[in-house]
């Protein structure tokens, strides 16, 4: 994982930034998210390579219920994300939203998630509490076309 490119799609002066130097140190906990939005991110890469602990541990406690680490883990296992694209993020002292599209691939359609995020700020550290799930899109995908994962190869030989 260490020289992939980032799944949050986070760049630097338009080149996009490795996973080791972008979302893996909050991953680790070697670096505490300073803003909702990189706190949003770094929950999709979470889920992008299935690390339920850090789901849950970064998921406001009031608002996550009785879901165990290893239910978020399972949940991320089951679906192939393609793409993030933040849509607006703004942050207040103590709180902040993130609204964002994330798409996936489920059997043969490209789904989109849009939701906007609530976080909030505790003890120097961003939590996401809940969000607002705008209507779901999807488009079946053509075997032979590229791949929306990014991958470069068709479709057929790589997420379908």
């Amino acid at each position: 994982m260490q020289s992939e490119v980032c799944p949050c799609g986070k760049t630097s002066n338009k080149t996009p930034l490795k996973y080791e130097e972008c979302c893996q140190p909050l991953h680790l906990g070697e670096k505490v998210a300073t803003t909702p939005e990189q706190l949003m991110r770094s929950r999709y890469s979470a889920y992008y390579f299935a690390l339920g602990q850090y789901i849950h541990d970064t998921h406001h406690q009031d608002f996550r219920g009785n879901t165990s680490p290893e239910e978020f883990t399972q949940s991320a296992q089951s679906t192939r994300w393609c793409h993030l694209e933040v849509v607006e993020s703004s942050q207040q002292k103590h709180s902040g939203v993130v609204e964002f599209k994330a798409s996936f691939i489920d059997k043969d359609k490209l789904h989109t998630l849009h939701e906007i995020s609530n976080f909030v700020l505790e003890n120097g550290y961003w939590f996401y509490t809940d969000g607002q799930f705008q209507p779901k899109s999807s488009e079946k995908i053509n075997r032979n076309q590229s791949c929306p994962c990014g991958s470069g190869l068709k479709a057929k030989r790589c997420c379908l």
